[in-house]
């Protein structure tokens, strides 16, 4: 064996192995996601749709992927990345004990809660934006990290110290619809919209609308790299 092949053994074996391990972890995890989310739709149809029925309330899991809980107008969407990633070296997370003691505890699953308005998925307005409301990192030992907006932006931020649970799970999913629904959508200035095409207003009837979104305008602290399974 030459020294190329050696160190692709290697390699192997420290990265791949261990990207395959957190995805499984993290699959685990969200599959966990999904059913507490369908929990949260019975309970919510339980106790206040069925009080008004007008008010619509259903969960849909539309692949392995993907999830959406529907809630009057909102649509909040759970995704995994199919991906394991890690954070810049510059990143906060190395400077704790936790990881310096092992620094594969930095790579991580993600998965991510957005929140688009429920007639962007109904009527496939493409072109309408949703907004990313928290994303929630988990590593090979589910000790994870979330990063939102509120509450949601400090509540979990102890590496070391938070691991999954149904009641984490949860409550970020709780605080996710919260958000959710303390953003009303906002009209654009009538000068904004005032001057449309022939053309351009075709285009908005074909597409069932205006295009629409909830601009929420969150940015988060971290930006991860990439790393292929």
């Amino acid at each position: 064996m030459n020294d190329n092949y050696k160190e692709i053994l290697d390699k192997l074996e420290n990265k791949a192995s261990l990207k395959q391990a957190i995805y499984r972890s993290t699959a685990e995890v969200f599959g966990q996601t999904k059913a507490i989310l369908s929990k949260i739709a019975a309970k919510l149809y339980q106790d206040y749709t069925i009080k008004d029925p007008s008010v619509e309330v259903s969960y849909k899991e539309i692949n392995q992927f993907e999830s959406h809980l529907k809630f009057s107008g909102d649509l909040l969407m759970i995704s995994m990345h199919s991906n394991v990633f890690n954070f810049d070296d510059g990143h906060s997370i190395f400077q704790t004990a936790y990881v310096k003691a092992d620094r594969s505890l930095s790579y991580c699953g993600v998965i991510y809660v957005h929140n688009f308005l429920a007639d962007s998925i109904k009527y496939n307005r493409l072109a309408d934006e949703g907004s990313l409301v928290a994303r929630i990192l988990v590593n090979k030992e589910k000790h994870f990290l979330v990063e939102g907006e509120g509450s949601l932006g400090f509540l979990y931020e102890d590496f070391a110290a938070n691991v999954i649970t149904e009641e984490i799970l949860a409550d970020i999913l709780e605080r996710s619809i919260l958000s959710c629904l303390n953003e009303d959508l906002l009209l654009p200035p009538f000068a904004q919209i005032k001057d449309v095409t022939l053309h351009q207003k075709q285009s908005l009837i074909t597409a069932s609308g205006y295009p629409t979104g909830k601009r929420l305008g969150y940015l988060f602290s971290s930006e991860l790299q990439q790393n292929n399974i």
